[in-house]
């Protein structure tokens, strides 16, 4: 993305020194915003902002976060809006992969990607939420997945996960945009480039897209329907399924 579209936006991102949270914050540089990384690997952090900022130009900064303590994301939150003058948009891009079968994997597995993948992001979307209503206007932007729709064998436990962080988002997207915040949940298709993901979000920030946005494979997205059956269809469709 060449065009500032988003010129002065002020965004926090969580797992941004890696995969999408990194990609993500690359994509929103290039459109003009300030960016905030958050990651628990302090020192890469660090290193990737100042890459940025020197690579790039703009407003980058690189802090500590360990997204499953909420009193440290409420830290990183609030050195955030310090650094950047204030905030626009959270992107809650953290998140722990499958590690195998259900009956294979263990508790601490098990407790890490519920940790990761879906506490965090109902702690990040809470602190996010308050600061936004406050203020009048914010966008938070959660990632979901295609198994959070449609399931997949052999990764249970993420996909429940997955699948709560959809719901999430439909209740806040409903209960949040009249108070002026909006909500997305990206659901990627099955390995997705990090790229299409992260100019799915920054094209729902752009666009002021809300609600459940997929991303299929070949990186076309589109906001799904609420309904529930018709979301499945749409999902199975856009991935080829049907």
């Amino acid at each position: 993305m060449s065009k500032k579209t988003l010129a002065g936006k002020r965004v926090a991102i969580t797992g941004g020194a890696h995969g999408v949270g990194r990609e993500t914050a690359l994509a929103f540089i290039a459109a003009g915003a300030h960016i905030a990384l958050g990651d628990r690997d302090t020192g890469r952090t660090r290193a990737v902002a100042e890459q940025f900022a020197r690579m790039h130009g703009g407003t980058v900064v690189g802090l500590a976060l360990d997204t499953t303590d909420s009193a440290r994301f409420a830290e990183f939150l609030a050195r955030a809006e310090r650094k950047l003058g204030g905030l626009d948009v959270v992107v809650n891009a953290a998140d722990a992969e499958p590690t195998g079968s259900f009956l294979s994997e263990s508790e601490a597995e098990s407790d890490h990607q519920i940790d990761v993948n879906l506490r965090a992001v109902v702690t990040g979307s809470r602190l996010a939420g308050r600061r936004f209503v406050e203020q009048g206007h914010g966008h938070i932007v959660n990632i979901g997945s295609a198994v959070g729709v449609t399931a997949a064998m052999g990764a249970a436990v993420y996909s429940a996960t997955k699948h709560a962080v959809v719901g999430l988002g439909t209740a806040l997207h409903r209960g949040l945009a009249e108070q002026g915040v909006l909500v997305s949940t990206i659901a990627p298709g099955y390995a997705p480039a990090p790229e299409m993901v992260a100019d799915a979000i920054v094209d729902c920030v752009e666009h002021r897209r809300g609600g459940l946005v997929v991303v299929p494979p070949r990186g076309r997205f589109r906001t799904a329907t609420p309904d529930s059956a018709r979301l499945r269809r749409t999902m199975l469709r856009m991935l080829g399924m049907v």
